[in-house]
């Protein structure tokens, strides 16, 4: 399968494909999961906040005497407040409440009824940009995600609770925050894992994807090459009933007397036999060459003297289709280099599929057509082109015309005797030398083939390894 140009390129789709599925099934999960997980610390780090901030508002509640008054006890309550204008009360040793603000970022603002700021513990002793709302009377506190910022640009998650004295008196607001510095780690954390897990997962899911496309394509590959073996034996045991047929048909056809409908049946059983004689070697040196039974004899190649060759071989065949001599089709070269051109490649299989096509548009060209061959060169490909003015073929055969047995026009195909392999034997060919092949065709106008192979050897090395001999 590794060696099949056709089975490679159908597992490296497949494999996009499973991997492109798998990814984005991943991708989604991953996103949706990274959402889950931050939401699920947002809510345990505001549920953490309100319980702090309703302790601290019911220690406080439980002490205030005056409002808008931080008075002694107040300040025992929150050791280490600092009210404005005054010095901060001292922090007591093992203080949960200085253990909260300094190691977790809790910080606690007082603020009066007009929501200035009375005091302050923790690092909200930065001014703030941010606004809030204050929260309305008899209103029970909420998890909203309300922010707000100090003047350093650090964030802080914030809730804020009306305060009453003992006597039930309006005596101002409790604001307890907590920075973002602790959702930032974890996000950060997610987003390290994310960043180089998604490339890890990649791999992963493209190794998972290759070795999945290769066990779906084995059984059909292994199903193909049991048809190609099948094709290849039958096409060999059929050779010799095939022979023995011919010489049958041609000594019964030596006879000289014979009844002349008796020799009619006779000439048509023998174009047959020769049909499937042609179809037999075809099918059998098209197997040979997929299943890669008969290598390739690459060598260097000169396309100048094998487009040359294939012109003055089958010119006669132009010139013997159509009589008088003005309808005979013009078989033309053209080569558009000074220099020669070389490839590496089987001369025999290169020679056998360039005049494949140039056989094909002079049997499909009417009279007083023209056929030409023209060889040119790009910076690393030859380029040969079969152009011809005959029937063309139509839009919707183009995709098909390499498939074997594929008949555009079955009567046409009839008519000349193919036998539909032809084309597939050119492509065969030209893929075995790393090349391409295009056509173009509309009906009624003609049809040009383009075949594309890549240049091994310059000409400018061909002369320097002369200068050298």
């Amino acid at each position: 399968m590794h060696q099949n140009r056709l089975f490679n390129r159908t597992r490296i789709q497949l494999t996009f494909t499973y991997a492109l599925v798998i990814g984005l099934i991943t991708l989604l999960s991953g996103s949706a999961i990274h959402l889950v997980m931050i939401r699920a610390f947002a809510r345990t780090v505001d549920r953490e906040l309100n319980t702090l901030a309703g302790t601290v508002h019911d220690a406080l509640e439980a002490v205030l005497q005056q409002p808008e008054i931080v008075n002694s006890v107040v300040m025992n309550v929150l050791p280490g407040l600092c009210v404005v204008g005054k010095e901060c009360s001292p922090v007591k040793p093992h203080s949960k409440i200085a253990e909260l603000t300094k190691k977790q970022g809790y910080c606690l603002r007082l603020l009066n009824l007009k929501g200035q700021t009375i005091a302050t513990l923790g690092s909200t002793q930065h001014k703030f940009t941010g606004s809030f709302a204050l929260p309305r009377e008899n209103k029970i506190p909420t998890m909203d995600w309300e922010t707000i910022t100090d003047d350093r640009g650090e964030r802080y998650h914030f809730h804020t609770l009306p305060l009453k004295t003992i006597d039930n008196r309006d005596w101002g607001y409790l604001q307890v925050a907590q920075s973002f510095d602790r959702l930032d780690e974890y996000m950060s954390s997610l987003h390290l894992i994310l960043i180089f897990g998604i490339p890890l997962a990649m791999l992963l899911i493209g190794g998972a994807s290759w070795w999945l496309s290769g066990l779906a394509i084995e059984p059909i590959y292994q199903s193909y090459q049991q048809i190609q073996q099948f094709t290849a034996d039958a096409a060999h045991e059929l050779r010799t009933p095939l022979a023995v047929t011919s010489i049958a048909v041609e000594n019964a056809l030596d006879v000289e007397v014979i009844e002349p409908e008796t020799r009619t049946n006779w000439e048509i059983a023998q174009r047959q036999v020769r049909h499937l004689t042609r179809l037999a070697e075809d099918l059998l040196w098209l197997s040979r060459l997929e299943a890669k039974q008969s290598p390739m004899q690459f060598q260097t190649c000169c396309l100048n003297d094998l487009v040359s060759d294939l012109e003055e071989e089958l010119a006669p065949l132009a010139s013997s289709l159509a009589e008088p001599l003005e309808k005979r089709i013009d078989l033309r070269l053209e080569i558009l280099t000074k220099q020669p051109i070389y490839v590496m490649g089987d001369s025999d299989r290169l020679y056998r599929a360039i005049a494949n096509l140039i056989h094909n548009a002079i049997q499909y060209t009417p009279t007083a057509g023209v056929v030409t061959i023209r060889l040119e060169s790009s910076e690393r490909h030859a380029i040969i082109t079969i152009q011809d003015n005959g029937i063309g073929i139509a839009e919707a055969d183009l995709p098909h015309i390499f498939d074997r047995f594929y008949r555009v026009q079955a009567d046409r195909s009839r008519n000349t005797g193919g036998t539909g392999l032809g084309l597939a034997i050119v492509h065969a060919i030209v893929q075995a030398h790393h090349g391409s092949i295009q056509v173009d065709s509309q009906l009624n106008l003609g049809s040009r083939f383009t075949v594309s192979l890549p240049i091994k050897v310059t000409p400018s090395k061909i002369s320097n390894q002369n200068k050298i001999v």
